[in-house]
């Protein structure tokens, strides 16, 4: 009894020292990135000496082993379950070896056959946990990108939505400097009003996924382009000064006046509103407020034309 209160004795003050050193390191802020890789790491390092003592792959606590690589791949990630998958699988090949030292605090007969048996099954069953844990966070991945760009999409255009466009102006502007600065395109269909009263709305929504496709296809690579609301479209011109704005507007004001819209062939103008981002304190509202501004003005001088935004 002495010898199992001596095992226990040690165990604990192990344990103790090892989730003292994991904490202190965390709320430290040392390896911050790694903190969720510490801490599965840490909660299976802190369990192992337990199942030590009581039986190890015998212990009925080793049936829970599988489950800790599905739980580190939903927590932290693909790296995670593979870490604490040979971690684990190191430890029963360890406790397979050193079997019949191992204590059992049930008692059981030590058995070489049983011990190896459960051993090799738990094995399979953890690597088989660690593919499965791979498996769910791959699609679990896939649906969370998939609810994201339903998110930020379209539905009509398929471009992005006014939530996708703060997102991507916020990230531009935020990389955005003297040298580099952001254009933005901010694009109304002329009289688009008229369309849906005299033709109805499926009408309508066809000239909008018409136009779309022409502004999309004329733009560069790195450009974004997304539906503002309603006949409104915006374009976000990366490392693209004013001067080079106007010009890219000019043709996408060229490009639309040029084919006509749906079965009933209806010809569509454009007016564009330029501007640019400014070094010092821009914000996504205001670069949209002066695109904004240019476009009404261009509205007023008679629309199918681009206007410049004056400060």
């Amino acid at each position: 009894m002495s010898e199992v209160h001596s095992y226990f004795f040690w165990i604990e003050l192990i344990d103790l020292s090892l989730a003292t050193i994991f904490y202190f390191v965390i709320r430290a802020g040392f390896l911050d990135k790694w903190k969720v890789t510490i801490s599965l790491i840490s909660s299976n390092l802190l369990i192992l000496p337990l199942l030590a003592i009581s039986g190890g792959v015998n212990s009925p606590l080793a049936f829970f082993l599988p489950l800790m690589p599905i739980m580190a791949a939903l927590i932290g990630g693909r790296i995670e379950s593979l870490v604490i998958g040979i971690i684990l699988i190191s430890a029963i090949v360890l406790a397979t070896i050193f079997g019949n030292v191992i204590m059992d605090l049930n008692d059981h007969v030590y058995s070489n056959e049983k011990t190896i048996s459960r051993s090799f099954w738990l094995i399979i069953t953890i690597v088989f946990s660690m593919f499965f844990g791979r498996f769910f966070l791959q699609k679990f991945t896939e649906l969370t990108d998939q609810l994201k760009d339903e998110n930020l999409q379209d539905p009509l255009t398929n471009l992005l939505n006014r939530r996708g466009l703060s997102y991507h102006l916020e990230k531009e502007l935020n990389k955005a400097d003297i040298n580099s600065p952001v254009a933005l395109l901010l694009i109304d269909i002329d009289y688009f009003k008229n369309i849906n009263d005299v033709y109805g709305h499926d009408i309508g929504d066809l000239c909008l996924t018409e136009v779309a496709v022409i502004l999309k296809a004329a733009l560069r690579k790195n450009d974004i382009i997304a539906r503002f609301g309603g006949e409104e479209f915006i374009i976000i011109l990366p490392n693209t000064p004013k001067t080079e704005a106007i010009t890219i507007a000019e043709v996408l004001r060229n490009k639309v006046s040029q084919e006509t819209y749906s079965e009933f062939k209806l010809p569509l103008t454009i007016t564009l509103g330029v501007t640019e981002s400014k070094r010092e304190n821009d914000t996504t509202l205001k670069i949209i407020k002066r695109a904004d501004k240019a476009l009404y003005k261009g509205k007023d001088k008679g629309r199918n034309r681009v206007e410049i935004s004056e400060n």
